[in-house]
């Protein structure tokens, strides 16, 4: 199931930023492995990520070859995550503050759930490993997982049982991480307060409102069997944003659980590792531009509906949401979580009153990442009205 990458080898140096030069990754590696001999001899950069598969980042895969008074001259690569800044991209993510979210993450979530896991013996590298946070470049240089064989599941192929429960498992260690890392710093998700549909901002409103009157459109050309869904549709069409609104809204009296959710749990924001055979090993999660602290059902929603192989996503709901909540509670005794968990009958009260995300998950969000014609798929063109 891996992903073909090869247009994501294309040459970048022209797109790249003129400060991510030899003189630059140099006192970054200088500083990430602590070893001033450091020398860069040579560096080239290319795209990590082909057009199409990034709306919110552009992200450079950099070949270094460098020598120090430690070792010979070695070739390495790595990632470069940096932010679009211009355009209506730029103008509408500066509004959801993503990159000081993700760089923030990075530098203070992510090592402390990692040290958690590590506590009770989890193998894996969970996440990417940030050897710099620039917050000057806004930038975050990751260690390149490429070459111990990690790589994406093809996006418009979607996962299969497998890897759809690997990821599920690997977001219940997020979740149950983070509910013992709350219990132990109170406000350290304080900061992370706006997820990708949000009442701070109505930044993404005109994407959201072209895609359903788009699918509204669309359904209304299939036919008189179709006509009751095309006046649903109709209907809902006014209340969309809200009821999407409604799952992502707190209420600090509920004892709903809450946990530190990603915000844009899919396919292509998990790298797989395989063995001989071909079967997943491990995986890790990317991407934390739209975290969230909110109901768990904003992760598992938004995974199963825009993930998920069509066969299991018709048929295999209750029986994965049970499996999340068993890995989930299962994580969160392991680590010693003190607080209270819900018992399943009041889990699953507790997700159905936030399935709405699954209508937005499925009418928003599948159909941009199912797009196969990738040529002009840019966050500018999501904003427009026209095809």
């Amino acid at each position: 199931m891996p992903e073909n990458t090869a247009t994501a080898c294309l040459n970048a140096s022209a797109d790249a930023p003129a400060w991510l030069n030899e003189k630059y990754v140099e006192k970054m590696l200088r500083c990430a492995f602590k070893d001033t001999s450091i020398k860069v001899r040579q560096l080239d950069i290319y795209y990590a990520v082909p057009k199409g598969n990034n709306f919110a980042s552009i992200i450079f895969r950099i070949g270094v070859t460098y020598h120090s008074k430690q070792q010979y001259e070695i070739s390495r690569t790595f990632i470069v995550k940096g932010m679009i800044t211009e355009g209506i991209a730029g103008e509408k993510l500066r509004l959801y503050d993503v990159q000081r979210k993700e760089m923030d993450v990075y530098q203070y979530v992510i090592p402390e759930l990692k040290l958690l896991m590590k506590s009770i013996g989890e193998p894996g590298e969970l996440y990417p490993t940030a050897l710099t946070v620039d917050r000057k470049r806004e930038a975050i240089i990751f260690k390149d997982l490429a070459p111990e064989g990690y790589r994406m599941v093809d996006r418009t192929q979607g996962m299969d049982m497998a890897h759809l429960k690997m990821a599920i498992k690997l977001m219940a260690k997020m979740h149950a991480g983070s509910l013992v890392l709350r219990q132990q710093q109170p406000n350290i998700f304080a900061p992370y307060n706006m997820s990708i549909v949000t009442r701070q901002t109505d930044a993404f409103y005109p994407m959201f409102v072209h895609i359903f009157e788009a699918l509204t459109d669309e359904v209304g050309k299939w036919g008189p069997e179709w006509e009751y869904y095309h006046v649903k549709l109709q209907k809902l069409g006014p209340n969309f944003v809200e009821y999407s609104q409604r799952v992502i809204d707190n209420d600090p009296a509920s004892e709903d659980l809450c946990v530190f959710v990603q915000g844009d749990l899919w396919v292509n924001n998990f790298l797989y590792k395989y063995d001989a055979q071909g079967n997943p090993i491990d995986a890790v999660l990317l991407d934390f531009q739209y975290c969230y602290y909110g109901s768990p059902m904003i992760d598992f929603c938004y995974l199963y509906y825009t993930s998920a192989r069509d066969d299991i996503r018709q048929r295999c709901f209750d029986e994965l949401l049970q499996y999340y909540y068993y890995e989930l509670t299962g994580f969160a005794r392991r680590l010693q979580y003190g607080g209270k968990l819900p018992t399943l009958y009041q889990f699953l009260q507790q997700a159905y009153r936030k399935m709405f995300y699954a209508v937005y998950s499925t009418f928003i969000a599948l159909p941009v990442q199912m797009n196969e014609n990738t040529e002009n798929a840019d966050f500018d063109a999501l904003m427009c009205s026209d095809e």
